[in-house]
C-alpha cells in the first residue's frame, strides 16, 4: 500500500483551535519572524562559507571521506529544517531553513552532525542540547514566511459525482469526535491520484481526498477511513522526531488508526485496489 498523508491522535475534549492565518508582509509577523523575513532577502556569503567549513569539519570527524566541499543556502521552508545531498564530485549541497541564519556555531555544528548521522543509533550519540533549544524556541511564523512554497491551489471544494465529502465528515465527526471538530475546507483532488490518496494542510485548514474515491464501487467506509485519518492530522498537528524532522506516523498514530471500526476491511480494500 502506498503511504498516505496521515496522522492520528486521541480526540481532545475541546474543539480544535481555528487555523492561524499565514502572514505575508513582514510587519504582520512576530519580531523574530520579521527579522528572518529581512534576512531572507540578503545573502551573507561569509556566514555561508563558515557554515560550509563547520559541515566539512563534522564530515571529517565522522569519517565521511566522500565529502570534499560544501555549498550552503538558506530557504524559507514550510516544514523542513534542513536537507543535503552529495554530488558525484564530492560536493555536498546543504539547504537550511532560513531560521538558521540566527543560529550560533554550536547549533549549526550539532545540526551538521545530525545530518551526517544516518542511523538512529548514531543520532542518539549526537550532542544536541543547543540545537534542541534553538528549534524549541522558533515561533510558528517562521514556517509561514513570504517565499514559502504553498500547497497547490488547484484542488476545489464542491460535491463529488458519486460521493460526498461533507457527508463523510459529518459521519466521522459524529462517531469519533462527538461532533466537536470544526469543519475544514473539504476538497477533491484535481486528478485521480493513486500516489497521494489524502492530505491535510493546517496552514489553510484544507483536507484533500483523491478523486479516485469518488466512485460507485468505493464503499462508504473506505472513504470514511480516509476522512478519519486526515481529520486526526488536524488534531495532532505536525509531530517531530528528536532530530527535528517531521514525524507523521509515529507509534501513537498507528495505534489510534486501528480504532477505526472497519480498519482491517478498509486496509484490505486499498491493498486489493493497489492504491
Amino acid at each position: 500500500m502506498r503511504q498516505l498523508s496521515f496522522v492520528f491522535a486521541d480526540p481532545p475534549s475541546a474543539a480544535a483551535a481555528p487555523p492561524v492565518e499565514a502572514a505575508s508582509p513582514a510587519e504582520n509577523v512576530e519580531p523574530h519572524a520579521a527579522s528572518l523575513f529581512r534576512l531572507a532577502r540578503v545573502r551573507d556569503p561569509a556566514f555561508e562559507r563558515r557554515v560550509a567549513e563547520l559541515f566539512i569539519a563534522a564530515a571529517h570527524e565522522r569519517r565521511a571521506r566522500q565529502i570534499q566541499r560544501a555549498k550552503v543556502s538558506f530557504r524559507p521552508f514550510r516544514s523542513t529544517l534542513y536537507s543535503f545531498r552529495i554530488a558525484a564530485d564530492g560536493q555536498a549541497m546543504l539547504r537550511f531553513h532560513i531560521a538558521f541564519r540566527l543560529a550560533g556555531e554550536a547549533v549549526i555544528t550539532q545540526a551538521c552532525h545530525l545530518m551526517l548521522a544516518r542511523t538512529r543509533r548514531a543520532k542518539a550519540g549526537v550532542e544536541r542540547g543547543a540545537y534542541d533549544a534553538f528549534i524549541a524556541g522558533l515561533p510558528p511564523q517562521v514556517f509561514r514566511l513570504p517565499g514559502v512554497r504553498r500547497p497547490s491551489p488547484r484542488a476545489r471544494s464542491g460535491p463529488g459525482r458519486f460521493r460526498s465529502l461533507d457527508e463523510s465528515f459529518d459521519r466521522i465527526n459524529r462517531s469519533y469526535f462527538e461532533g466537536q471538530l470544526a469543519r475544514p475546507k473539504l476538497c477533491w483532488s484535481p486528478k485521480r491520484s493513486r500516489r497521494i490518496l489524502g492530505s491535510y494542510t493546517p496552514e489553510d485548514d484544507r483536507l484533500i481526498v483523491s478523486r479516485v474515491f469518488d466512485a460507485e464501487h468505493v464503499p462508504l467506509f473506505v472513504l470514511d477511513y480516509l476522512m478519519y485519518h486526515e481529520l486526526l492530522h488536524k488534531y495532532l498537528g505536525i509531530g517531530r522526531r528528536q532530530d527535528g524532522k517531521r514525524c507523521m506516523h509515529g507509534a501513537r498514530f498507528r495505534a489510534l488508526e486501528k480504532r477505526f471500526d472497519r480498519f482491517e476491511e478498509a486496509q484490505a480494500f486499498l491493498e486489493a485496489q493497489r492504491f
